[in-house]
């Protein structure tokens, strides 16, 4: 213990104020007692109808985005597939297509295979054609159908009406029934892709006219056609997208027309009309000359009597 002698002086300092030091507040503040939580208040997750809300968007944004993307995918392969390399094809799916690609991998390509599998025939091409200058042919004359009766009936109506009316026509075939112009008939005798029934029909002047018409407008209405297909078909390949039911794609056959497909088809519509209007051209020509021969004959014989 040190001695009295050396204790320092400043023990003997009076107490010091610490006000002086550190401004200490004067005022007095009304504390908030922290209030008890319970386990749903002070959940870190949001209120269950917010994040069914936000679910529903994003799902929403999902779907929308992926039936523009498959849409896409069908126009980009009605135009290109033909000449399609693989490299190109994968370089579009991994720019264009990558909410489809994240709802399964192999979905573009899937598309795709399917797609080169299907092809348009010459007579798939055919019945198109004929189908649709029938249907041409009820706008150019204003035919209503009428109400109350089925299908056939209708169709039966539309014929007769339409055949009825080209006289030249009726007097060529007045042993045969009209009804075997119905084209798609499955229990008609004369079977619609039939050369025999392609020969007929061309020998109606009236359709011949109309036919005529109708090409003209025939590309218009292959391409009109085409974007409803497409429409249509990026329908029902996202229903069976959202099912998950990926085994449907290989067995569905309603795709778009391919482009050089649509060319083939107009080429086709064309050679149709040279092909079978011409012949009846010939026919008429041939018959016209079989009666004049025959009246030349006629008068020859009537004058070689005269001179007798």
């Amino acid at each position: 213990m040190l001695p009295l002698l050396y204790v320092p002086q400043y023990l003997n300092y009076p107490s010091l104020n610490l006000q002086q030091f550190y401004m200490l507040p004067t005022t007095t503040y009304a504390l908030q007692t922290p209030k008890k939580e319970t386990c749903d208040q002070a959940s870190q997750f949001p209120e269950p109808y917010l994040f069914e809300s936000r679910l529903m968007s994003n799902t929403v944004e999902c779907e929308e985005a992926a039936e523009k993307e498959l849409k896409l995918l069908l126009i980009y392969l009605s135009k290109n597939i033909s000449l399609l390399k693989d490299s190109v094809f994968d370089e579009f799916v991994f720019e264009n297509l990558r909410t489809l690609s994240s709802l399964q991998k192999d979905l573009p390509d899937l598309i795709k295979q399917r797609y080169i599998l299907i092809n348009k025939t010459k007579e798939e091409m055919t019945k198109f054609i004929i189908r649709r200058c029938f249907l041409f042919i009820k706008t150019q004359i204003h035919y209503e159908e009428k109400e109350g009766f089925t299908a056939e009936e209708r169709d039966r109506m539309f014929y007769n009406s339409f055949f009825s009316d080209d006289e030249e026509f009726m007097k060529s075939h007045l042993q045969e029934s009209i009804d075997d112009m119905i084209p798609f008939r499955k229990d008609s005798k004369m079977k619609t892709m039939n050369d025999n029934y392609l020969k007929r029909l061309f020998e109606s002047e009236r359709f011949s006219k109309y036919y005529s018409l109708f090409l003209t407008q025939f590309k218009e209405i292959c391409i009109n056609e085409n974007e409803e297909k497409t429409q249509n078909m990026t329908k029902q390949l996202f229903k069976i997208i959202v099912a998950r039911d990926y085994g449907k794609i290989k067995t569905y056959r309603r795709f778009p027309w391919k482009d050089h497909e649509l060319i083939q088809c107009q080429e086709r519509a064309q050679t149709l009309y040279s092909k079978y209007s011409n012949s009846h051209i010939k026919k008429t020509k041939n018959k016209f000359h079989s009666k004049c021969d025959s009246h030349y004959s006629v008068s020859l014989e009537k004058s070689s009597q005269s001179q007798n």
